[in-house]
């Protein structure tokens, strides 16, 4: 018996990608935080400072010219003064993404649901510092308060207003106020746009995109070194933090990281592949006609055109199979996702053994294809 179907064994789940305006990474727990907040107004919460570098990417490495943050001396922690009410009883048919975050970070139930509920009190309290601190808030974050040197964060230039610390006392678990911030959110903005703008017009990249942070004041850009006109080099960077310290009016001390993808494009990326919808096993087939699906955003490409050589491996008791595909360098939006039939020579008749997708598993947060498939074992 050919072990094939079996029903879904993937949950729903979003594809994600980097885009040339927001900040470029979240941890576990400021997902959970921005999906928690969401409609509390304002900007989202940010996670930990400093973008991502990406795999597969190598670095300028840039001279330090940002100073390190948070500074020590700049930061106070808040004591709490507030009551922390007990978590409510666990409920993951209403509130999936605790079951999510107990998973994600090893936690028990009750600990998620404590983050979560502490989360929801967090969200409206900082639209209220947002607002008090106006044109001196460089960030916001959220990072879990029970986790040691985990504590959420205000991010702020210039003095420390007293009232903001009588604020975060009103909160049940303590939050640092850190000063110091390099940039004000409002003045990354400006620097930023004015920087990529200077990047672009220098280098000329088909595919590429950025991001700052601002209390670091750390500023990545990524791009495809073949499709440009040049590569970045310290004269980019100098004609980069010219322009984005005009737009804000001063001299501004940034470090500005440049990253390209300088894989070989014949390097190859693990798919999965699914049987089509309707297929029954014959045991003297000594070949199998399956559909190969690419991960993460192709640009509506797919696996389409850029299938590697399957590898096979047979046993008494399986048919393993792994269907690689070469990697796509350039950056990558997310419509269309087409599958890639592939015929997969066996080398001997299947019999009665097991077909297994050797990558199977890498997918088991997002959403199976449609159109009745039939999906493989996994392992």
């Amino acid at each position: 018996m050919i072990a094939a179907a079996g029903g879904d064994r993937r949950r729903a789940g979003i594809r994600v990608r980097r885009s040339r305006a927001g900040a470029v990474g979240l941890a576990a727990g400021a997902v959970l935080a921005a999906a928690l907040l969401t409609g509390c107004g304002g900007a989202p919460l940010a996670a930990e400072s400093g973008p991502e570098i990406s795999s597969g990417s190598s670095s300028s490495s840039p001279e330090q010219t940002a100073p390190l943050w948070p500074d020590p001396a700049q930061t106070l922690v808040t004591t709490p003064k507030g009551v922390r009410p007990a978590a409510e009883p666990v409920d993951v048919v209403a509130f999936p993404e605790i079951e999510w975050l107990a998973e994600e970070r090893g936690l028990t139930l009750e600990q998620a649901a404590q983050e979560f509920q502490d989360s929801q009190t967090y969200g409206p309290w900082s639209e209220r510092a947002r607002a008090l601190l106006g044109s001196q808030l460089s960030q916001v974050a959220w990072r879990d308060p029970d986790v040691p040197d985990g504590r959420p964060y205000i991010a702020y230039r210039g003095d420390l207003p007293p009232e903001l610390v009588t604020l975060a006392e009103e909160l049940p678990f303590p939050v640092e106020l850190r000063g110091g911030a390099v940039l004000t959110d409002a003045e990354r903005e400006l620097f930023q746009n004015a920087a990529l703008e200077a990047f672009e017009a220098d280098v000329a990249p088909r595919n590429w995109g950025g991001g700052m942070d601002a209390p670091t004041g750390v500023l990545q850009i990524d791009y495809v070194a073949e499709d440009a006109r040049k590569r970045a080099d310290d004269a980019t960077r100098q004609l980069v933090i010219a322009a984005g310290s005009a737009a804000v009016g001063r001299e501004v001390p940034v470090t500005v990281e440049f990253l390209t993808d300088d894989r070989d494009p014949k390097t190859t990326e693990a798919a999965t592949w699914f049987l089509p919808a309707g297929w029954v096993a014959d045991p003297s087939a000594t070949s199998v006609d399956v559909l190969v699906e690419a991960q993460g955003c192709t640009g509506g490409k797919g696996a389409v055109g850029r299938l590697a050589d399957p590898v096979v491996e047979v046993t008494p008791t399986e048919v393993r199979i792994s269907t690689p595909v070469y990697i796509l360098k350039d950056g990558q939006t997310c419509p269309g996702h087409p599958m890639a039939p592939l015929t997969v020579e066996l080398g001997q008749p299947l019999g009665d053994r097991t077909l297994v997708d050797v990558n199977g598993t890498i997918d088991d947060d997002t959403a199976p294809p449609g159109g009745g498939v039939v999906i493989p074992s996994a392992g």
